[in-house]
């Protein structure tokens, strides 16, 4: 029994000392362990500075955006970000950049930098990059991603838009558009080893940055585009006009085939951002007084409401004193019938239908013409216009509204009401996107012809062509005439107010029309806003332009003559 008692007692003593040896090891272990990381040999500090690792976001392709006929117009090219380590980087070598980028842009990097990472420049062209990537500076580093690239610069820049640095969309159908053609960022994972050699984790070297998005269709057609832009900025810079605007559309269908906004910006330089006037698209973003290109519009609402007879006799005199103001004309017109009104474009004849007619008749009318509230066009930064209800038409409201003055619309608006005479009596939705794709490249969304309104019948639309294609065979919108082009048309020159009143010298000139008059095919809108010039009247210097315009489409044949 003794012995039994001995051996029992001699394992458990080399039980516990096993457990304690155990336990003295784990402490220096531990010991070890954490002198090693608060208190690190100094060579193991100089090594480990020199190894680091960085997420970067990196732009990646974002989705075409072509015309009717395949045309580019936004496409994603290969580019080259450049950025620099401060470890390596030596601040004498600044002026190599400079070489390259600019010194303003270079400086900021001949002094020494804090932290790992520094963009030094983002999405040079490939083949610009490639001469600074070959001369191998040490301490700049280049990462591959995807550049915005409009080949045709300053053609269609306000419909298009643009993007910003990190290519989301910040206006036009970029903005509108942005969740098909956007494609989200891929994060590089970038190690760079002691000698400074780098290593994308994703493989940013091997290949194709990945590819998420849609694209997008235009209605435009870029022949046309480019024509209108041509000859508006030739008539903008002859009259000396701050702004100008030319819209074609199809009549029949809505689709908009044209739309230029003047002044433009190049979308290939970022520069011609800075001024915030250049950015808004006139053709949808600015509101102004029709003047008589409005008349038509009005005289089909006062034949609608049987208000006035093609038989009817009006004296022009060249002034109508109404209310507490006066309506006045260019000059005296003497005995004019119904058409004459619009043919000699007579201002006190105008008056004299609108005080006929109902404010609450005509202001429900002119809704349904589309005023006074978006169409909804598939763009961003349209306005609604301005049509006051009608418990604010009071003294000369009535007359000043049927000669175009005392409301305020918008050039897209003004020509889908002249369009819905053009086509018959109805007002149609206009649209600038034909087709949308996914990433898959499956239609996703199909422009199509819809119908908003009914608004004049065909009878009065008939009349309304007719008489408007004697305007420009006699009447105020001879400047716009071109051979072999039976057009209709109509002239318009607009005050312009500024804080509430019109304002000597500032006008708004216009012409609009379609062709050919018996069963149209295009209508256009020309506008030139306030011209500085001796000329100011819409016949003299918005309808040469519109002719202007009409002969270069028929001399490339982009449309075919009447005969």
């Amino acid at each position: 029994m003794p012995k039994i008692k001995g051996r029992v007692q001699r394992e458990s003593w080399h039980t516990k000392s096993a457990w304690l040896l155990v336990f003295l090891c784990m402490i220096i272990l531990v010991a070890q362990t954490t002198r090693v990381h608060l208190f690190p040999d100094h060579r193991i500090l100089r090594q480990s500075e020199r190894q680091y690792w960085a997420q970067v976001p990196v732009s990646t392709s974002r989705g075409d955006i072509r015309d009717r006929n395949g045309i580019p117009l936004a496409i994603s090219v290969p580019s080259a970000s450049f950025y620099i380590d401060p470890q390596f980087w030596d601040p004498a070598n600044w002026k190599t950049l400079g070489e390259y980028f600019g010194e303003k842009t270079a400086e900021r990097f001949s002094r020494p930098l804090s932290g790992r990472f520094h963009w030094v420049v983002r999405k040079v062209p490939a083949d610009m990059a490639q001469g600074l990537i070959d001369r191998k500076v040490p301490g700049l580093f280049t990462t591959r991603e995807s550049q915005r690239m409009y080949p045709h610069g300053e053609l269609a820049s306000h419909v298009i838009g643009f993007c910003d640095i990190d290519d989301y969309g910040l206006s036009g159908v970029e903005r509108e558009w942005n969740s098909i053609l956007y494609s989200p960022p891929q994060t590089r994972l970038f190690v760079r080893d002691a000698r400074g050699g780098l290593l994308d984790l994703i493989g940013s070297n091997a290949g194709t940055l990945q590819v998420g998005s849609g694209s997008i269709k235009l209605t435009l057609d870029s022949k046309i585009q480019q024509i209108i832009e041509w000859k508006l900025k030739e008539g903008a810079v002859s009259s000396g006009s701050k702004w100008g605007v030319g819209i074609c559309v199809n009549p029949n269908t809505g689709e908009i085939l044209a739309m230029a906004s003047y002044p433009w910006i190049n979308l290939n330089d970022r520069k011609s951002f800075s001024n915030k006037e250049k950015l808004r698209n006139n053709a949808i973003g600015r509101v102004y007084e029709p003047g008589s290109t409005f008349k038509p519009i009005i005289l089909g609402i006062a034949k609608e409401m049987a208000a006035v007879s093609n038989g009817e006799r009006f004296l022009c005199r060249g002034r109508l004193a109404i209310a507490d103001g006066v309506i006045r004309d260019v000059s005296t017109h003497g005995d004019l019938d119904l058409a004459g009104l619009l043919i000699k474009s007579c201002n006190t004849g105008m008056a004299t239908v609108g005080q006929r007619l109902s404010s609450h008749k005509v202001y429900g009318m002119l809704k349904q013409f589309g005023f006074g509230q978006k169409s909804d066009v598939e763009i961003t930064g349209e306005e609604e216009g301005l049509l006051r209800s009608p418990e604010e038409w009071l003294g000369m409201t009535k007359a000043n509204v049927a000669i175009g003055q005392g409301l305020a619309v918008t050039p897209l608006q003004l020509i889908m009401a002249i369009s819905s005479i053009a086509n018959g009596g109805e007002l149609l939705k206009p649209y600038i996107i034909d087709e949308v794709r996914n990433a898959n490249g499956h239609v996703i969304h199909q422009g199509r012809r819809r119908v908003r309104n009914a608004v004049l019948n065909s009878n009065t639309c008939a009349w309304l062509r007719e008489t408007l294609n004697k305007t420009v065979d006699t009447g105020t919108g001879r400047g716009a005439k071109v051979d072999n082009i039976k057009l209709a048309g109509k002239t318009g020159t607009a005050q312009v107010a500024l804080s509430g009143e019109y304002k000597k010298g500032r006008y708004a000139s216009s012409f609009l029309g379609f062709w050919p008059y018996e069963k149209p095919e295009y209508a256009m809108l020309i506008v030139l806003g306030e011209p500085s010039g001796a000329r100011y009247y819409g016949g003299e210097i918005a309808a040469p332009v519109f002719k202007a315009v009409l002969e270069e489409m028929s001399q490339f044949k982009v449309i075919a003559s009447s005969d």
